[in-house]
């Protein structure tokens, strides 16, 4: 009996870098056989598995490989009945290894797991052919050349085929050199976004809880970490870390993790729901995505068909809406919104499998564009312009990369935050930690792409750009057709529902353009100053001297057009102004004073009540020479001023009056 071959995680190491390699291929084709051999570890962990001879959920087992470089291999299941779970196995993978027995050939799983991997994204792999002991060298060559032409149009077109017998180890040496090399190829997988991990399975062991596995999809946890379930919204906090079968501080994106978190002990995780971050993630049933269907599909998928979603390790029926057509033939792409039955977790970026319930089969898949709202009213021309709009602005950017992680700010700040948002805000809608953030508006801050507000607020130049137009329309436009020479702030601030802090730089850059002037609580719009005519300033001036004339007696506003021949608007749009300059009080809508009078029955107001310690409502008219309505109206401006305080029919001076006083 031959010595088995090298492959064993070293009980004395834990590695640094680490790939995670899943296998796929038809049932029987001899996957977890050359898993053990790998490994030493039967990933056939169910009684039900070990008695059947297959394998029916995932199976995780650790392989060292030397110079600090370790694999965990998922052997996911290849029987038809368990391609959900072979979903589940695929997220998070580097590399996979193809495994066709050379004594079947390619099979209908073979076939449907190339279609699985190549939509979830699996880029780099290699072929295991199998059980070369059972045949002759001219059917492994004669396969080899079948197996070539297969995947020619496939992820794994040139990959390398390797014949293996892990009865007799036959070739054995270079399927393991030929793994080696391949995991020495990829390119590391980066870990800059938030923690999320797919629940695969739970267990309670006694005296430490709950306990829950699976592959991270992104970021990294650690001992002490609070983590959020979703759906669901149980909190816990990581107690232990366990990454491939060792004791660990911490863990993360494309390993195997098993973690203990006690506070779900009494009401465990279940399969299909996603550890994460808390705030993070939110559960939906409503995802809008980039949909590819496989080569050769038979039936095409119809507009509306009722369909199983497969993400992570989530299963959820629900229906698909394509966007721009009524079916999607074979091997075509379109943009479609997918509708659930019940929400499930998961992000922007994440991959998924589309399957039909009978036959059962794959279908299509594809990538999750937007995550949407159960309460959002769907317009298919207006979601599908959106997503058109959102692949031409990401491409060619690499998402993983520092230009792809600006990349994603940017977005968010132009179509999902355009009156912007905090730090914390563009964290939580990028998925990504506030330190990757900070580098990512750091980046977008030197090419002048966004501008920082406030201390913790930015806004895409663009969007404000768009903000500071608006108003500056709305403001030429009331000036040109309305004649409006001012304008409170509430009027200026009015049908714009602009954040504080954006309005405080759209006045002081409306100011330093010269289009507004600020007083006290009011803009006075310089240009339809400068451009009133001549009959609009001697009107004016008519105004002012008719009201300095009347003083306690003044006329309502409706009486000034026959008092002085012109008309009600022109009367209205004219005293607005005057009494937004100040020149004019407004005590009441029908009670107008000059500033001078007004000034003069305060100073006797604060004359009277510091002489005799109050002033009697009724008596005030005496003072002023006028009628009960003015006096009112003036002691009421004062209440309102805090200038004095109503006791009775009486008023005396209020806390710090003189503070309020009109100067």
């Amino acid at each position: 009996m031959p010595q088995r071959p090298p492959g064993f995680l070293s009980p004395r190491l834990t590695p640094d870098v680490v790939t995670m390699i899943c296998t796929a291929g038809h049932v029987d084709h001899g996957k977890t056989r050359l898993v053990k051999l790998l490994t030493g570890c039967n990933t056939d962990r169910l009684k039900e598995e070990q008695e059947r001879g297959l394998t029916i959920d995932l199976g995780f087992a650790p392989c060292f490989l030397g110079n600090n470089l370790a694999a965990g291999i998922v052997d996911v299941p290849g029987h038809e009945k368990f391609i959900k779970n072979m979903v589940a196995g695929v997220s998070g993978i580097d590399l996979t290894i193809l495994v066709i027995a050379a004594d079947d050939g390619i099979m209908p799983q073979t076939i449907e797991h190339v279609q699985i991997m190549e939509l979830l994204g699996v880029r780099r792999g290699l072929v295991a052919l199998t059980k070369t002991d059972l045949v002759s060298p001219e059917r492994v060559r004669s396969l080899t050349e079948e197996i070539r032409a297969f995947l020619q149009n496939t992820f794994l077109a040139n990959c390398p085929i390797c014949p293996v017998s892990s009865e007799t180890f036959e070739g054995y040496d270079a399927f393991y050199e030929t793994l080696v090399a391949e995991i020495q190829r990829l390119e590391r997988r980066r870990s800059a976004g938030i923690f999320r991990m797919p629940v695969e399975r739970v267990f309670t062991q006694k005296g430490f809880g709950a306990v829950v596995t699976g592959i991270p999809l992104d970021g990294t946890v650690a001992v002490g970490d609070e983590l959020e379930l979703v759906p669901g919204g149980q909190i816990g906090k990581v107690k232990g870390i366990q990454r491939f079968l060792r004791d660990a501080r911490e863990g993360g994106c494309g390993q195997c993790l098993a973690l203990n978190i006690p506070d779900f002990g009494k009401s465990p995780p279940v399969r299909g729901q996603v550890l994460c971050a808390p705030g993070y993630l939110k559960a939906s049933a409503v995802f809008h995505v980039a949909l590819q269907s496989i080569a050769g599909l038979a039936k095409p998928l119809r507009n509306a068909e009722e369909i199983k979603f497969h993400t992570g390790t989530a299963e959820e029926s629900g229906k698909v809406l394509l966007l721009d057509s009524e079916a999607l033939a074979d091997n075509q792409r379109a943009f479609a919104t997918v509708l659930l039955h019940r929400p499930v977790a998961a992000a922007v970026g994440d991959r998924f499998i589309v399957r039909r319930a009978s036959p059962a089969m794959t279908i299509a898949g594809g990538q999750i564009l937007e995550v949407g709202r159960a309460d959002q009213r769907l317009r298919k021309s207006e979601t599908l312009e959106r997503l058109q709009r959102r692949e031409a602005f990401f491409q060619g950017y690499d998402p993983t990369s520092d230009a792809g992680a600006a990349r994603k700010l940017e977005y968010l700040l132009l179509h999902v935050h355009p009156l912007g948002c905090t730090l914390r805000d563009l964290s939580r809608s990028a998925m990504l930690p506030l330190a990757a953030v900070r580098t990512a508006v750091g980046r977008l801050q030197d090419g002048n792409k966004i501008l920082l507000l406030a201390e913790d607020y930015y806004i895409h130049r663009e969007a404000y750009d768009s903000c500071l137009q608006r108003v500056r329309s709305r403001i030429e436009t009331a000036s040109r057709e309305g004649g409006v020479l001012n304008l409170t702030i509430s009027e200026l601030h009015r049908d714009f529902d602009f954040p504080s802090a954006v309005w405080k730089k759209l006045e002081s850059d409306l100011e330093r353009s010269g289009l507004l002037e600020r007083r006290g609580d009011t803009f006075v719009l310089p240009t339809s100053v400068t451009a009133m005519s001549e009959a609009d300033r001697n009107l004016i001036e008519r105004i002012l001297a008719l009201y300095e004339k009347t003083g306690f007696q003044s006329p309502r506003p409706d009486e000034l057009p026959a008092l002085l021949q012109t008309t009600q608007p022109s009367i209205d749009r004219l005293l607005n102004y005057l009494c937004k300059e100040g020149r004019l009080l407004r005590l009441t809508p029908h009670v107008i004073l000059t500033r001078a009078a007004f000034k003069k029955a305060q100073d006797m107001v604060v004359a009277t009540i510091q002489e005799k310690g109050v002033l009697n409502s009724a008596d005030f008219k005496y003072h002023i020479a006028s009628s009960r309505k003015y006096a009112l109206a003036i002691l009421d401006y004062l209440d309102a001023r805090r200038v004095t305080v109503r006791v009775g029919n009486d008023r005396k001076l209020a806390p710090d009056f003189r503070r309020n006083l009109l100067e």
